[in-house]
């Protein structure tokens, strides 16, 4: 059984906050487990997270989630915003009165309240006779596992400390690295180091590679320094400074694709288990226990999909799903399409007319809503999916949600038009390529490979890879003794059919043996209630990992503040089993599921 005396946390942003916060929805029971929890984090605040740290993130940039979409800490972030003086919210960026739970506002003022939730449950614990230990400023460089029992943290400042369970909740870690002699930044954080100088304003075009929510925060960043913008007439305008002549923004994404605006929902909160049961979804297991995703599509996203056409009266499409030979491939492919415009600003302009109208007259786009809700199921049960299935997932599916879920908050949708309008930014179709030696003058180049095959050599003297981490390789594992010990592994999936191995294209990730075969996957290997794997496939009851980039080869649609919930959720509900049945629990995905049809918060 679970051993909780001594317990670590590694990281403390959203979700360590969120682990803290279901110990005290169990605190009667766990008070009596846990002597001590020590929280580690390599910054100076703790209670913030990267994202929302003043020292990572601009004034300028916004949360791109609302206080109704937040789960449920002590206080709602729109209340808490509703207590603080007038002139602390304008310190915060935060100019409009009143308050709106359904309003979207700057990641600043989102870390300042999770600061503030952070302190109040550590007080609460504290109250109920938990020690809790804050390590400031210092960073765990490694960790190892002595035994069954005890697990090993050095940090930064050469400590060594011993533990009886430790949880991995780091958030984001780039190994990348900048190259600012030549104007390269391989990843857009600390925002500030992009900031030009001593008021120098940057005369060039600025070149950033994709087109997602950070990408944006990068555009809100930079123009703001550079111009300013102004109402006029209900709509937003850029005036460029004059000293700022030759400043342009240029995005580069493979498709070209800008992603969906933000759009109103009937149930702010995912829900694991929304448009079917739990019992639905496992009676589809074939007879290896494999989820065919084509199944999942057929029995339980086709009805919930036409549903949500219905009511938004798309009935195309509901023509479509009607149709048996449509299936999952075909629905990403058409629903793609319709997002797709030749000029892709002018395309946001078109979609920000609905987009106003749903959000002002609280009209929900269900479809987006119930895709959403399907996906977030699917990936708290993506170990029964075959490799066959999660290349397709990873591959095709993913691209498209992430365009279409990541919605962008319609402010952010009027600083990029006022842009467009202003010739201050376009962007540029095609799959670019950094080249790692710069050219003689110090820049940096890159290659653009457009669908037809043409390439372009561009050189810029700064540019931004927006692109996100890449996928996690174990042996790039933050914590090397972990991997060289063998106490994590890499997770993989098995092959349906031996028939799919030759033509995934995976070859160089794919293990033969006895007749079958596995695809590799990216990141570590986790049971369901987010346990490490070792390497010879025992789950590690003393070290849990529930960081989404080392998780996303087995959990590849865990992002943002829901998931960062629903995953510390399963984490304390599995230790709470633990406890209370008095064994250990399993690492199949039968018993861990059925924790989620008792949490309505999942």
């Amino acid at each position: 059984m679970i051993n909780l005396s001594k317990l670590a946390i590694i990281g403390s942003g959203p979700t360590a906050i969120f682990v803290l916060h279901s110990i005290w929805k169990h605190v009667a029971v766990l008070k009596t487990k846990i002597d001590s929890i020590t929280i580690f984090e390599k910054e100076r605040f703790l209670g913030m997270g990267m994202p929302y740290n003043p020292n990572t993130t601009d004034i300028y940039n916004l949360a791109n989630i609302s206080s109704e979409e937040i789960p449920k800490l002590p206080q709602s972030f729109s209340n808490w915003l509703r207590q603080q003086e007038v002139q602390s919210l304008k310190s915060l960026n935060i100019n409009e009165l009143p308050i709106e739970d359904s309003e979207v506002y700057s990641r600043v003022a989102l870390g300042q309240y999770f600061c503030e939730q952070y302190n109040q449950l550590l007080k609460s614990l504290k109250l109920k006779g938990i020690r809790i230990i804050e390590q400031s400023g210092r960073e765990v460089v490694d960790i190892s596992k002595l035994n069954d029992d005890e697990i090993c943290i050095y940090d930064s400042c050469g400590a060594l400390q011993i533990f009886s369970v430790v949880v991995i909740a780091n958030g984001h870690v780039w190994k990348d690295t900048d190259r600012p002699d030549s104007g390269y930044f391989a990843t857009p954080w600390p925002i500030h180091k992009l900031l030009p100088k001593k008021d120098i304003p940057y005369n060039f075009p600025i070149g950033i590679l994709g087109a997602s929510l950070s990408a944006f925060d990068v555009v809100t960043s930079l123009s703001h320094r550079h111009g300013q913008f102004k109402k006029r007439g209900g709509n937003l305008e850029f005036i460029e400074n004059k000293e700022a002549a030759g400043f342009k923004l240029i995005l580069h994404s493979a498709e070209g694709w800008l992603p969906h605006l933000q759009y109103a929902q009937e149930e702010p909160m995912r829900e694991i288990y929304r448009h079917f049961k739990r019992k639905q979804l496992m009676e589809l297991l074939d007879k290896d226990g494999f989820l065919r995703i084509e199944d999942y599509f057929n029995m339980l996203c086709r009805p919930a999909l036409i549903a949500a056409f219905v009511k938004d009266d798309e009935r195309e499409v509901v023509e479509r799903l009607k149709d048996d030979t449509f299936n999952f491939r075909d629905f990403v492919e058409l629903m793609s399409v319709r997002h797709e415009y030749v000029n892709s600003f002018e395309g946001m302009r078109q979609e920000m007319i609905a987009a106003k109208n749903c959000v002002e007259n609280n009209r929900p786009v269900h479809w987006m809503e119930t895709l959403d809700d399907l996906m977030y199921s699917i990936n708290y049960h993506a170990e029964l999916l075959p490799a066959e299935d999660h290349l397709f997932f990873h591959k095709e599916v993913m691209a498209f949600l992430m365009n279409v879920i990541a919605a962008l908050p319609l402010q952010s949708a009027n600083i990029l038009l006022a842009l467009y309008d202003a010739g201050s930014i376009e962007i540029k179709v095609g799959k670019v390529t950094v080249q790692e030696e710069p050219p003689a003058f110090g820049n940096t180049r890159i290659s653009v490979k457009s669908e037809n095959g043409r390439s372009e050599i561009l050189d810029y003297a700064l540019f931004v890879n927006c692109a996100g981490q890449r996928n996690l390789r174990l042996e790039d594992y933050f914590f090397p003794s972990l991997v060289n010990e063998g106490t994590i592994r890499s997770p993989s999936a098995k092959f349906a059919s031996l028939e799919n191995v030759n033509i995934a294209g995976e070859q160089d990730n794919v293990i033969k043996k006895d007749g079958a075969a596995w695809l590799v996957l990216s990141g570590i290997d986790i049971d369901s209630a987010y346990r490490t794997i070792d390497k010879n496939g025992r789950p590690n009851n003393d070290l849990f990992d529930i960081n989404f980039a080392h998780t996303s080869g087995l959990r590849p649609y865990s992002y943002g503040l829901q998931a960062c919930n629903a995953t510390s959720m399963i984490m304390v509900e599995s230790w709470i089993a633990q406890i209370m049945e008095g064994r250990k629990t399993t690492t199949g995905i039968e018993e861990i599921t059925e924790l989620y049809e008792e949490n309505d918060e999942l």
